[in-house]
């Protein structure tokens, strides 16, 4: 590790930072009170809400695996 001069804190975020602006995104997403309703298909046959749905699934499982891998320490694996 680096020697830090006297009296300077890092100033990295620290991941429990990262981790509450992660639910909070994740939250606003899901919640989506400001997308219009539409019924566009896409591809052909695939709603848009439900497209929305997996794509908000994709980022919060996305957001669990890594999650799970910065937050817990490998003590409390």
């Amino acid at each position: 590790m680096d020697a830090q001069p006297e009296g300077r804190e890092e100033t990295r975020p620290r991941p429990v930072a990262w981790a509450v602006a992660g639910v909070l995104a994740l939250l606003l997403l899901h919640l989506d009170f400001w997308r219009p309703a539409r019924t566009t298909l896409w591809f052909g046959w695939l709603p848009e809400e439900l497209l929305w749905r997996l794509a908000w699934m994709l980022l919060a499982a996305l957001y669990l695996a890594w999650f799970t891998r910065r937050i817990w320490t490998e003590e409390e694996r």
